[in-house]
């Protein structure tokens, strides 16, 4: 088991007998000490130092510990790094402007061994807390696509059961042939290719702004509209040309896929349980494109005759005709979109 390593704390104060003394006792404490004698001078130490607290005193020539604060706050580097005030000043103006300039806390003068290292201890553990949270965020964004991850930590949208009605482009998309891969390759070669193959499909989703619904072994499912949308045609426009990327992309890596393509009204949002929910969509919407991608053809995008008329001039299309999809009543008239080269 590793020892913890101990954290790093720069102490900016331009009296010396004042330095020693905090110094001695957050070493006694196990901390790790830096000291400067001047603002700049703490600020340069602390891009090399990196630490985890400042204690700041806020009399000193030159730059006073509010211009030095302010100076952390504009740095990208040190901007996170707590940053308590050493102040012999109880006047609430002085406390005040501490804070507004970005100080979470401060000591008063003359120091009291046991309290300094109380308020040090709880704004190391504060600021642990805070990276671990924001360790964690960045690994269930993994599970989520950009947009909505981005707006559940905004606060937009909240994480509950509810759903709404929306116009939507549904995309749908298979590899030719996956299953004689899967046949002919081993488990952790089959793993490794597609891997690669879906980590391609989703940045290029990203990059369209398409919100990458979920992967269904091979198959990829996208949809444009929500949670941010730029209308039903651009929406529409946006999942065509991704559509062609992901062809051109499959073509790279020594594949094709299949892919299907329609608009239309669906229900999105939260569906599941109170302790498990999936974002999603569903309606016939939903269905006719998984239809379409099953009776599309390799290399090539079938869409519908309703997201053609959304796509507006600059997207050639070559009619196919109404087509018979399982469990869908009615034929659908579709046309085959265009790949530039």
């Amino acid at each position: 088991m590793s020892t913890p390593v101990p954290a790093r704390i720069l102490v900016i104060d331009d009296t010396a007998e004042n330095l020693q003394v905090v110094a001695t006792i957050l070493q006694a404490a196990g901390y790790r000490v830096h000291v400067a004698r001047s603002g700049r001078q703490g600020i340069d130490l602390a891009g090399r130092a990196q630490p985890d607290l400042v204690l700041l005193d806020v009399v000193m020539p030159d730059l006073d510990g509010f211009a030095t604060c302010r100076a952390f706050q504009a740095h990208p580097d040190l901007r996170d790094i707590p940053i308590i005030f050493l102040t012999a000043n109880r006047e609430s103006e002085d406390v005040v402007k501490g804070f507004e300039v970005g100080a979470v806390d401060y000591v008063t003068k003359p120091f009291h061994a046991a309290e300094l290292l109380s308020r040090v201890n709880t704004h190391l553990q504060l600021r642990a807390a805070r990276e671990k949270l924001g360790r964690l965020a960045t690994q269930l964004a993994r599970y989520l696509s950009p947009q909505v991850h981005a707006a559940i930590f905004s606060g937009e949208r909240a994480v509950r059961r509810e759903t709404r009605r929306r116009y939507l482009t549904v995309f749908f998309s298979d590899i030719v042939g996956f299953t004689a891969r899967t046949e002919a390759t081993g488990d952790a070669e089959l793993a490794a290719w597609l891997n690669d193959y879906l980590d391609r499909m989703a940045q290029i989703a990203q990059r369209h702004r398409g919100t990458l619904d979920k992967f269904i072994g091979d198959s990829v499912m996208v949809f444009f509209g929500d949670p941010d949308s730029s209308g039903p045609d651009e929406d529409a426009r946006r999942c065509l040309r991704m559509a062609r990327d992901m062809v051109r992309a499959a073509r790279d890596l020594g594949t094709c896929i299949r892919v299907g393509i329609h608009s239309g009204e669906c229900v999105v949002g939260n569906f599941g349980s109170e302790v498990q929910l999936n974002y999603t969509i569903i309606g016939t919407v939903v269905n006719v494109a998984a239809r379409l991608q099953t009776a599309s053809q390799p290399d090539r995008i079938l869409i519908t005759e309703t997201t053609r008329s959304l796509l507006g001039p600059g997207f050639p299309c070559t009619p196919n005709g109404p087509v018979e999809l399982r469990g869908i009543a009615h034929p659908i008239p579709t046309l085959w979109a265009e790949i530039p080269p």
